[in-house]
């Protein structure tokens, strides 16, 4: 079997938050565009397909150069995983390929990417042994050991095993005496279609994390739409931006 590097985007057609999220305009196109020129411009992706269960982003992302797999319905609600849609894609479009090929995950509500930066994590992650996944990932500016959920009967409770950690009582400790932490930002998933087969999710035991320390935004809501619009709007455009131009 061949093994290859698959670009997959995962673009269910419902959104509460943003409602047609991924068919929003950002700078004349739909905001999936964005994400699907990026891994275009790939120089080590071979293959750009675009998941859906809603005929328009698919018809959409056809003009502008993915390959579609469309989704089932039941696969695309609200608490869809997506280790669901990556098994569907596996078991349709990808069957032929070898159980070692990359799937470089990258979801269109996240639609400034370099991608240079997605081919030098592709190179990291190829480089790297021992790895289920790599994760994209960027300091976090909250702390989470000073975090707390509240149970059903109102009390507060630590949201972190504080037993992974050497300060004791962390939640009243000096930040200087915590250790640095991360949140996955959404730029880049990697993992070889064997991880989502053998662990039944996107990551596996052992991540590798990705720093990354650029501009990258995550769109959720309309007000995360006019961040990056005008992030664009106010400053020279990267050179390395290319602008979607649809396939028709």
């Amino acid at each position: 079997m061949e093994k290859k590097i698959i670009g997959i985007i995962p673009a269910r057609g419902g959104s509460k938050s943003l409602p047609r999220k991924n068919l929003q305009i950002l700078m004349g196109v739909p905001l999936i565009a964005f994400t699907i020129q990026s891994a275009l411009d790939s120089k080590k992706i071979d293959e750009v397909y675009v998941s859906s269960d809603d005929s328009e982003i698919l018809d959409i992302s056809k003009k502008f150069g993915a390959k579609i797999i469309r989704r089932p319905s039941q696969i695309s609600g609200d608490f869809a995983r997506d280790s669901e849609l990556l098994e569907h894609a596996i078991a349709t479009e990808l069957k032929n390929i070898s159980l070692d090929s990359l799937i470089i995950f990258l979801r269109p509500s996240h639609p400034i990417r370099n991608p240079n930066t997605i081919d030098r994590a592709i190179s990291i992650f190829q480089s790297s042994e021992k790895f289920h996944s790599l994760r994209s990932m960027k300091t976090a500016s909250e702390i989470p050991f000073k975090m707390w959920r509240i149970d059903e009967n109102g009390v507060a409770i630590n949201v972190t095993d504080n037993k992974a950690i050497d300060t004791t009582d962390p939640c009243n400790a000096p930040r200087q005496l915590l250790p640095a932490t991360y949140y996955q930002d959404g730029y880049v998933d990697i993992f070889p279609i064997s991880t989502i087969l053998n662990f039944g999710n996107t990551t596996g035991e052992k991540v590798l994390p990705f720093i990354v320390d650029e501009f990258s935004h995550d769109i959720d809501t309309f007000d995360d739409l006019k961040i990056i619009n005008n992030k664009l709007d106010s400053e020279p455009l990267p050179e390395w931006l290319t602008l979607p131009i649809a396939r028709i």
